[in-house]
């Protein structure tokens, strides 16, 4: 009887955990979202506002392609975003916005692969673990949730990659079951045209993706092969867009060591497998790794897709994730000649999560389509203290991460003293402007940054870039930092 009673236990704690993972992932980023009330633009808002002010948006835009960057979709969301929702105003939506479209886009993309509802448990359980992961994961969340420029560039990539991969599964799908298609290859090809707009890292995973696909269809017709030629056609042509930018070798020019072949060689290896080994044996990894298969097998077992997985296949797919930190990193380097910024780290980081569970979820239905009873295996007691446990080690480890310590002791001390030094700020400039000051020197900051938040602010000198554009916004000749 005591065994008995010890066996519904262990099933009720197993029926209730997916429910508390979910609380606890929404405590977690519900943490980072209220951060964002007391974010506040960084320097290269104000240079990007200021020259909007006094260009126009489109004007801007296009000296900013020549001058700085070819990433037209990133520029472009860069730019319309604070007009819509207002420089300082938006700042505090950033957050939110791009955490409930990343779930959003994590649960299109499971409920495409398996063909099941958007709205299944164990979609939106896997999602918000996902979301959470890379969020705790995270070298700077600063400049990856926080700086609006950073943010939007390189979230924005990561949703669009994420619904790219979703839509290609869809249009496989429908050519399969020769049902029509127009429709998602349109929207996959507007999807494709903004992701190759946001940021080099998704650019060169949407188009390894597209190559594969193309390669894997070819002996499939020409009518099946020529929807995808031509999206690779037209990826292609985006690319030339981004790589051929006049504003990419002015940018470059600020990199003394780029271009040094063996240096980026060097770097790329010594450096992907530094935060390789660092993400795989971070604890929350390996938490999240013991979970995957049960929720794997939980989607598959309400889904009708058939998958055929085999040894090949999981050998390809392991390579590839465990190549990605090494082979993303080269473009950075070979730009550069240097380590790439933590943003970009970030965003290797989040194609290399998508890679590692696919590698895990294939493994998982290897061995499910091998198991005879596997439901019964699935469902074994000893199968339920396992994902207890994980569950267990995945809320502590979430806990007691780095970014969770930091970002909640921000909360509670750095972030409100630094939005009030900020608002104390923009009063004095309102005074100056009121008052017809050319020039203004503000109180320097003597107290703990919040560094979950905090990206960057004017300097001490006033002919610094970030003051002349801080100045420039705010019609000011001059403004700078007091030093005491």
């Amino acid at each position: 009887t005591q065994q008995i009673r010890q066996v519904s236990t262990l099933a009720r704690l197993s029926k209730l955990s997916p429910y508390l993972l979910v609380c606890f992932c929404l405590a977690f980023l519900g943490m980072f979202t209220l951060l964002g009330i007391y974010a506040h633009p960084s320097s290269d808002d104000f240079c990007l506002a200021a020259g909007i002010n006094r260009e126009g948006l489109f004007t801007n835009l296009r000296k900013h392609y020549i001058e700085w960057s070819g990433r037209y979709s990133a520029n472009a969301l860069y730019a319309i975003y604070p007009l819509i929702f207002g420089l300082f105003e938006g700042y505090k939506f950033i957050p939110p916005l791009l955490l409930i479209s990343l779930i959003s886009a994590c649960a299109f993309f499971l409920s495409s692969l398996f063909r099941i509802n958007i709205t299944a448990p164990a979609v939106l359980v896997s999602s918000f673990i996902f979301v959470t992961l890379f969020v705790a994961g995270m070298m700077s969340t600063a400049s990856g949730l926080y700086w609006m420029a950073g943010a939007l560039t390189y979230q924005s990539a990561n949703i669009l990659l994420l619904v790219a991969l979703a839509l290609m599964i869809r249009l496989l799908d429908q050519q399969q079951q020769s049902k029509p298609d127009f429709s998602t290859f349109s929207l996959l090809l507007i999807v494709i045209i903004m992701a190759m707009g946001t940021n080099e890292t998704s650019m060169l995973a949407i188009l390894t993706v597209l190559v594969v696909v193309c390669i894997l269809q070819q002996h499939s017709g020409m009518a099946k092969i020529k929807p995808w030629l031509f999206i690779l056609s037209i990826a292609m042509i985006c690319f030339a867009i981004v790589f051929f930018s006049p504003g990419n070798a002015i940018r470059a020019a600020d990199f003394p060591l780029r271009h040094d072949l063996s240096r980026s060689l060097a770097g790329s290896l010594m450096v992907g497998a530094k935060i390789l080994g660092s993400w795989l044996s971070s604890p929350l990894l390996l938490a999240s790794s013991v979970l995957a298969p049960y929720a794997v097998f939980a989607m598959y077992r309400d889904s009708k897709v058939t998958f055929t997985v085999s040894k090949p296949l999981i050998a390809i797919l392991l390579g590839c994730t465990l190549a990605i930190p090494v082979c993303m990193q080269f473009p950075a380097w070979l730009a550069m000649g240097g380590w790439p910024p933590a943003r970009t780290i970030d965003a290797i980081y989040f194609v290399f999560l998508i890679s590692w569970f696919l590698t895990l979820g294939a493994i998982t239905l290897f061995f499910v389509q091998r198991k005879s009873q596997s439901s019964a295996v699935w469902h074994h007691h000893s199968a339920a203290i396992i994902f207890l446990s994980a569950s267990v080690v995945f809320t502590l480890s979430g806990i007691y991460n780095k970014n969770s310590q930091l970002a909640w002791d921000d909360l509670m001390h750095h972030a409100r003293p630094f939005h009030e030094y900020m608002t104390a700020r923009y009063q004095l400039i309102a005074y100056a402007q009121l008052n017809q000051k050319a020039s203004l020197i503000v109180p320097d900051y003597h107290r703990q940054y919040p560094r979950s938040i905090y990206f960057n602010d004017i300097m001490h000198n006033s002919r610094h870039w970030r003051n002349v554009c801080y100045a420039d916004y705010f019609g000011l000749q001059r403004i700078k930092r007091d030093r005491f």
